[in-house]
């Protein structure tokens, strides 16, 4: 964009954006990072969208790819956070009741709880731009266009690594118990 345009301006429209993604954002992030990361920075990607305003290029892409984009490079800094929110999950996946009888479902739970184990484990051994991309793809639902935009890689990178990461994903799941 403009460098000249005011601060007035720049103001405006990403105070626009925020209402028009502000939550999609903050989904993201919270899916990625947890509740407590979400907030803060979900703010900070706004508030950088703000800052960085006259990097904005509408030709390589649009505004929610772009605020995609800066929550995904705030979220490596949060890296830790999300290792040990992803434990977590699988330990509560390891930990689920079911009211009633204790053994009925036995089989199906106890297969659950393996299966939500070898999946967060794949996940976490994944390099974090290639986790990123994942979650992008599978979680967002974003095309390769606007991930090319978000992480500033080409769409044809973004195709090539996808496919390295399935495949790496499913030479787990055969070596797998």
């Amino acid at each position: 964009m403009d460098a000249s345009i005011p601060d007035d301006e720049a103001q405006r429209v990403v105070g626009g954006w925020f209402d028009a993604h502000v939550d999609t954002i903050h989904r993201y992030v919270a899916r990625r990072a947890g509740d407590e990361v979400a907030l803060d920075v979900t703010a900070e990607s706004f508030r950088v969208a703000l800052e960085q305003f006259e990097r904005f290029d509408r030709r390589r892409g649009d505004e929610r790819a772009w605020l995609y984009g800066i929550a995904t490079n705030l979220l490596r800094r949060h890296w830790r956070t999300e290792q040990r929110l992803l434990r977590t999950h699988q330990r509560a996946g390891a930990s689920t009741e079911v009211p009633g009888d204790p053994l009925v479902g036995i089989d199906a739970r106890v297969d659950a709880e393996r299966e939500a184990g070898r999946v967060v484990g794949a996940i976490e051994r994944l390099e974090p731009d290639d986790r990123d991309l994942l979650v992008l793809v599978a979680w967002e639902h974003l095309t390769s266009g606007e991930i090319s935009e978000a992480l500033g890689i080409p769409a044809s990178t973004i195709r090539a690594r996808l496919r390295r990461i399935r495949a790496q994903l499913r030479t787990e799941q055969e070596v797998s118990p």
